[in-house]
């Protein structure tokens, strides 16, 4: 080999290996910077689910953001004490697949806390901490929970500002006079005092035709906000110049993070090694659909069906969060196949009660052990819809008369309903 080439050949092979010492250098700074400045949360541990052995099984992580003022101007966001769960995302991270999604909660969402009826989602942190916001989430989408994140106002803001800002592009001047948000339109970079105020804008409005006019001024527009930004902030950490600062970025942060004990024990550079190559471009975000209503003269939002149901069975498997969810069931035939007497009759009235027409009441021609509900290929989300709404059974496709949506076969596992 001539001696030029040899030097080049040595010299690419200690450079390589100069760039991987430096870049496990760089990680295993951030591993100690994180432990030394992240708070280590041992109660939540027990709700958490156990961690996938492989790579080819999703992780589920929790992330709150946490409307605790400590820390920030109290004339930004005035001074009110305590903490609730301001933001809730759940994020679905396949390995194996090199991909992820996230999946926004509106704070408001109407559901069941246990030990307290009904309420917003977000009253389950202030009711019950971490651990009751895992078990709440994890019983309305139905997947496992396996770690536990949770940034405060100060530590967004501290990412943000340790990171140099964020790009955001603005067709139009915007503000909000509660957060204090105002910027111009164009490409902006915003700090972490705007960015923060970006992310809780609930009065958002653009200057248009000179004109301020509310723009998405909802909770699902600020959802959809917190998620553009989201992936502003990936987008900025990919940076070689934010890489070569991941020690410093973590410790500014971490002192405002509060994670599962779990987290906090394990190995943050074999889990950024896992997830290298998901990058802003693989991450689907989306929000879950729910519609405007009351309780109690306070707003809040339900589930919007069959939407909701379509978009959680999309999560739970990995599919596009974007499926259309199908046609809706009105209308249903409800048939006794389990030789209970007046069986059907009691679900025909507890399915008016939800709003369903019932079509038909009578007796099934054979014994089902399981309820079945048969829709056509086309309602299989709305069935699944009333099988929730049941409580028990299976969807199973197949013909239905004509005028019909579904068939209900009422099997042994139906006892009397529960109104």
């Amino acid at each position: 080999m001539p001696r030029w080439l040899k030097v080049s050949v040595l010299s690419i092979l200690l450079l390589a290996n100069a760039a991987v010492v430096g870049a496990w250098w760089l990680m295993d700074s951030a591993d100690t910077a994180f432990r030394e400045n992240a708070q280590s949360l041992e109660e939540v541990v027990p709700e958490l689910d156990a961690r996938p052995a492989g790579p080819t099984e999703p992780m589920y992580f929790l992330l709150i953001g946490s409307d605790s003022r400590e820390g920030v101007d109290a004339k930004q966001f005035g001074d009110f004490k305590g903490a609730r769960g301001d933001v809730v995302m759940v994020a679905r991270v396949d390995p194996d697949q090199g991909k992820a999604q996230i999946l926004s909660i509106p704070r408001d969402t109407w559901v069941p806390i246990e030990g307290h009826g009904e309420g917003k989602i977000n009253a389950a942190y202030a009711y019950g901490g971490p651990a009751l916001m895992v078990k709440t989430v994890r019983d309305l989408i139905g997947v496992p929970i396996h770690h536990y994140v949770e940034v405060d106002f100060a530590g967004f803001q501290a990412l943000v500002d340790e990171i140099g800002g964020v790009e955001m592009d603005f067709e139009n001047p915007a503000r909000d006079p509660k957060s204090k948000l105002d910027v111009p339109a164009g490409t902006v970079v915003l700090d972490g005092y705007q960015a923060l105020a970006y992310a809780r804008s609930r009065y958002y409005q653009e200057l248009r035709d000179g004109q301020w006019v509310s723009v998405d001024a909802t909770d699902i527009g600020r959802t959809q906000r917190q998620q553009a930004l989201v992936l502003a902030i990936l987008k900025r950490l990919k940076r070689p110049a934010t890489l070569a600062e991941t020690g410093d970025i973590v410790a500014s942060i971490a002192q405002h993070m509060t994670v599962d004990a779990a987290l906090a024990e394990s190995s943050l550079t074999q889990l950024a090694f896992s997830l290298r190559e998901i990058g802003p471009s693989d991450i689907e975000t989306a929000t879950l659909p729910t519609v405007g209503a009351t309780r109690g003269g306070a707003s809040i939002q339900v589930l919007e069906q069959p939407a909701a149901a379509a978009v959680l069975e999309a999560f739970r498997t990995g599919s596009s969060l974007d499926a259309d969810g199908g046609e809706a069931i009105v209308s249903v035939d409800v048939l006794n196949a389990n030789g209970i007497a007046g069986n059907a009759g009691r679900w025909a009235s507890r399915l008016r009660e939800l709003g369903y027409t019932v079509n038909r009441v009578d007796n099934a021609d054979e014994r089902e052990d399981t309820t079945v509900v048969v829709v056509g290929d086309d309602r299989v989300v709305a069935g699944e819809v009333l099988v929730d709404a049941l409580g028990f059974g299976a969807v199973e496709v197949g013909e239905v008369p004509e005028g019909v949506d579904a068939v209900v076969l009422l099997g042994a596992d139906a006892g009397d309903p529960v109104s």
